[in-house]
């Protein structure tokens, strides 16, 4: 539970580790995308010409798909 302390502005100041939770979950999240992008990238690796022209995709797009930007 944060603690509030109310300053002498009448603002609330959340204490030091309440403050610093979001910057650590921003980078946390980035960290699990990145894998996941990575994890994805290798998968794509592992096709051959003939399964990516069966799905209808090519090596260019393998960026745009690690990162959901691929859209059809």
């Amino acid at each position: 539970m944060a603690t509030v302390i109310h300053g002498v502005s009448g603002i609330a100041e959340l204490n030091l580790r309440d403050r610093l939770r979001h910057p650590f979950e921003l980078v946390s999240a980035w960290l699990v995308t990145r894998r996941q992008s990575a994890r994805i990238r290798r998968e794509l690796n592992l096709l051959d010409e003939r399964d990516l022209r069966d799905l209808g995709i090519s090596r260019y797009d393998f960026d745009a798909i690690a990162e959901g930007r691929l859209s059809r």
